[in-house]
């Protein structure tokens, strides 16, 4: 898939194109992006995605302590590509960029550089200064400047209309199992091993401590969970299953900072300064306090026995 990270670069016109942010790329994303894809098969037409990064509540200073994404851009793009998309334009969103009214993004930025021949929207995207921009204008603007425009349908699962604001509730709440349901696939992020205590060797359970790749992952709610990891450089993939912990280890660690620790299953070797894929299948249990280490290392016994079991 070709990436497109600056608009004066994109030469060529003609695409059918989606807009939106698409955080978790989940079923409902998906449904759109299968629908641009037939629009394009069967214009003959490049299918492609224009998506921005950082998300504009991060931009705008909107819950910067909180807000945080089920994807960073990298897994984002690997998504689009799995997904047989065939370009990507990715926009540097920047206060600037916020202060676009709806009609200026879709002159200066939409027509004048990208030049599609159909765009689609989410059915409840918007776009512009303060999120004015919404369908109607883009029809509207379409019908006069000789393009299509396509509308998306909201699609439920599990009796609820998909979001990404739902995924991340979900994910949130440490409910991976129906999170997987809204995705479509396993809940997974990508990060980089570095040095921890080494406590958990002193049990016989030596754990990979992960640093998210993206200063704004979102994580599950403290627990215990089931899962895998994939080692990233390793190709073809190899997966490892894994007991995970996030939270602030209580047994150990009194200084309440978050953690994320992963111990693999039947893995032998050195993952310091390494690329892992996490990913989450169910949670095991919440995260206890317990009254040695004895119990702790007696509690993990019992925690990969369930996790090798799925």
């Amino acid at each position: 898939m070709e990436v497109c990270r600056n608009l004066d670069h994109w030469h060529t016109p003609g695409a059918v194109l989606t807009l939106g942010f698409f955080d978790g790329v989940h079923l409902g994303h998906q449904y759109l992006l299968e629908r641009v894809k037939l629009e394009a098969a069967r214009r003959g037409a490049p299918a492609v995605v224009f998506t921005m990064w950082p998300h504009p509540r991060i931009v705008l200073g909107q819950e910067p302590q909180t807000f945080r994404l089920i994807n960073d851009l990298d897994y984002k793009l690997e998504l689009f590509d799995r997904l047989g998309i065939d370009a990507a334009v990715v926009l540097d969103f920047t206060i600037e960029q916020s202060k676009l009214e709806p009609e200026d993004f879709l002159q200066q930025v939409l027509f004048d550089k990208i030049k599609p021949q159909a765009v689609f929207i989410g059915y409840d995207h918007r776009y512009g200064y303060r999120g004015r921009g919404d369908y109607a204008l883009l029809a509207q603007f379409a019908k006069a400047h000789g393009f299509d425009a396509f509308r998306g349908e909201a699609l439920c699962c599990e009796g609820k209309e998909l979001s990404s604001t739902l995924v991340r509730s979900t994910i949130a709440a440490g409910d991976i199992a129906l999170a997987e349901r809204y995705l479509g696939r396993n809940f997974l992020f990508y990060g980089s091993v570095v040095p921890g205590k080494q406590l958990g060797r002193t049990i016989g359970f030596p754990t990979a401590n992960i640093q998210p790749r993206s200063g704004w992952q979102l994580l599950p709610g403290h627990g215990v969970y089931s899962g895998y990891c994939v080692i990233g450089e390793c190709r073809p993939e190899v997966r490892y299953k894994a007991v995970i912990n996030v939270g602030s280890r209580p047994t150990v660690d009194s200084n309440g900072d978050i953690s994320i620790e992963a111990y693999l299953l039947d893995f032998h070797g050195d993952l310091y300064g390494r690329q892992l894929g996490v990913a989450f299948s169910r949670k095991l249990r919440n995260e206890l306090r317990f009254a040695s280490l004895e119990n702790l290392r007696e509690q993990i016994e019992r925690d990969v026995r369930m996790a090798r079991e799925e």
